[in-house]
């Protein structure tokens, strides 16, 4: 019951804040417990007496933190200045690399970087906006319910506490949606005019085939970078979530086979032509690209293997 009412409080403060204010709350109400009952295993309506006398989840937190109104709430401004920080960071590197890759000689290098600072400029302030939007609606639609002043609320509105194999690691997830922003940005901006940039790159896929197959890749990727902002905000798995990553991964391993079976992307013989040698000594670049492929199939087996065991445990239980 306790860690459920230190549970519901965080709900309502900033992760920055959230652990320390966690453990001064858990601390006062032990403090409560063994001056009124002494030191012993306390029964729940001992426990629900100390819960009592702070207050309502809500009204704790309010405690803590300022009140002021605002676009979004206490409890989502740290997660979303990461994201915002993520998204723009990722997007900058991928533009980055894209145009890097993509400037050729002739190019006068002035233009180059004013024509790259333009690009960056439009994509942050794009961003930045679709970010806030998204955010302030999670916070419009997910309001702080008004304050109970009645010393009887219902303990039934405390939310259950997650179990220790449904919290989410946030390093895992700031990383895995910066490199998704990184592939999302170079994907679309690089490879999808590779044929246009006039630069002599070996054409280790077809991209006439290999654009069919994009639109995909960003569904997917896009599934996947939403799927990690919500665990961010949230800060736990929860059933539906798990079974949505499920089928994302299940999508993910489909296509990646499909990409890797499809004869007519990767073609080789256009390598051995660019290069002028025997395919059987030039195998490389063909090699590279399924090792690529063979390690995000693993690594999406994994995570599969993962939600599957984390869903079956619970069911179990």
């Amino acid at each position: 019951m306790i860690s459920n009412y230190l549970y519901t409080i965080g709900k309502y403060l900033a992760p920055s804040q959230r652990d320390e204010v966690q453990k001064e709350i858990k601390a006062n109400l032990y403090d409560y417990l063994e001056e009124n009952f002494g030191e012993k295993e306390y029964t729940e309506n001992e426990i629900e007496e100390a819960i009592r006398s702070l207050g309502h989840p809500q009204k704790v937190a309010e405690a803590y933190m300022n009140n002021t109104r605002s676009l979004i709430g206490n409890a989502y401004i740290d997660t979303y200045w990461l994201v915002v920080k993520l998204v723009v960071i990722g997007t900058a590197i991928g533009l980055t690399v894209s145009n890097i890759v993509s400037f050729t000689g002739g190019e006068d290098a002035i233009d180059f970087f004013i024509k790259l600072f333009a690009s960056l400029w439009q994509s942050s302030f794009s961003l930045i906006g679709m970010v806030t939007v998204i955010f302030a609606a999670i916070n419009y639609y997910n309001p702080q319910e008004s304050i109970i002043e009645d010393e009887n609320w219902s303990l039934s509105l405390l939310e259950t506490a997650p179990e220790p194999n449904d919290k989410v690691s946030i390093t895992e997830l700031v990383v895995e949606s910066f490199f998704i922003c990184i592939v999302l940005v170079v994907l679309n901006n690089l490879f999808v005019n590779i044929e246009n940039l006039g630069i002599n790159i070996i054409p280790i896929a077809n991209m006439t085939y290999f654009k069919a197959y994009i639109p995909w890749i960003n569904l997917l990727l896009g599934g996947w970078l939403l799927t990690n902002i919500y665990l961010l905000i949230k800060r736990q798995w929860q059933k539906q979530i798990r079974v949505l990553r499920i089928l994302l991964d299940i999508t993910g391993i489909v296509l990646a086979l499909r990409i890797a079976f499809d004869s007519n992307v990767f073609n080789l013989s256009s390598v051995t032509d660019r290069l002028g040698v025997e395919a059987s000594s030039n195998q490389w670049p063909l090699l590279t690209s399924y090792i690529v492929l063979a390690v995000f199939i693993a690594v999406s087996s994994f995570e599969l293997y993962q939600h599957l065991k984390a869903l079956f445990m619970k069911r179990k239980v």
